[in-house]
């Protein structure tokens, strides 16, 4: 494993939803945020010459064990896992302020060549400096449930201007937000999400249209929804998948 890093974030009333359930979101906004502090964190003494690329998520599987239902803080835990070639991969854990974990996930990552958006190998100082072994077994692959498709609903979206990030594309969190909101209301109150995967695999930019075709399976005390995110030519984007429990 590598060097752990901690960071205590505040939870306000407006990260909560009308029914006053933690908006994933905001989860996930932590997560990004953490993971890019770290990094920038253990490297600001590093010249600019031995760091030749950047940091591209790939995949996200995150696991709520518990949602806060008030503000408060948060404490975010991250420690790199994974360093080979082109990919790495992180892990989180977080806990309420009394210490007990309401959450936990792995995210991986590709290193690329900014000009070129072309993989380059991640530099060997870096597993030395977040004491990650060059050796560690890479994790499980992602992978999605088989679900029978009875039923698809598609909805369309623009990519606006708050939607975009510093890399000049669709924000990653944005995706899940869609995706979010293709369920619609009456579903979104019954249930409470304790699972999500998501894999990214085409890039979207301001002012191109989305397409969001969405499957779900409902049973009595949950349910598992799929999102496939196509841009304009048919291309798969984003692919995303949300496992919820019925809310009493």
């Amino acid at each position: 494993m590598g060097v752990l890093f901690n960071r205590r974030y505040q939870l306000n009333y407006f990260d909560f939803d009308k029914n006053y359930k933690l908006k994933p979101t905001t989860m996930m906004n932590f997560l990004q945020d953490i993971s890019t502090i770290h990094f920038e964190t253990m490297t600001k003494e590093l010249s600019t010459d031995v760091l030749p690329g950047l940091w591209v998520i790939v995949e996200w599987k995150i696991t709520f064990d518990e949602m806060p239902k008030l503000a408060g803080d948060v404490i975010v835990k991250t420690e790199p896992t994974y360093f080979r070639k082109f990919i790495a991969y992180r892990r989180y854990e977080i806990v309420d302020e009394n210490g007990k974990q309401i959450g936990s996930g792995i995210s991986k990552w590709a290193y690329i060549d900014p000009e070129h958006r072309k993989q380059v190998n991640i530099p060997k100082v870096l597993n030395e400096v977040f004491g990650v072994d060059e050796h560690t077994n890479k994790p499980e692959k992602l992978t999605f449930q088989s679900l029978e498709q009875t039923s698809m609903e598609k909805t369309q979206r623009v990519a606006v201007y708050t939607d975009i990030d510093v890399n000049k594309h669709v924000n990653n969190v944005t995706y899940i937000r869609w995706a979010l909101d293709a369920l619609g209301s009456d579903f979104l109150d019954q249930f409470q999400l304790i699972d999500l995967k998501v894999a990214f695999k085409k890039e979207v930019f301001e002012k191109q249209s989305v397409f969001i075709e969405t499957i779900k399976k409902e049973t009595a005390t949950g349910a598992v929804s799929q999102h496939h995110i196509l841009n304009e030519e048919n291309q798969s984007c984003v692919q995303v998948e949300f496992v919820w429990t019925k809310v009493d």
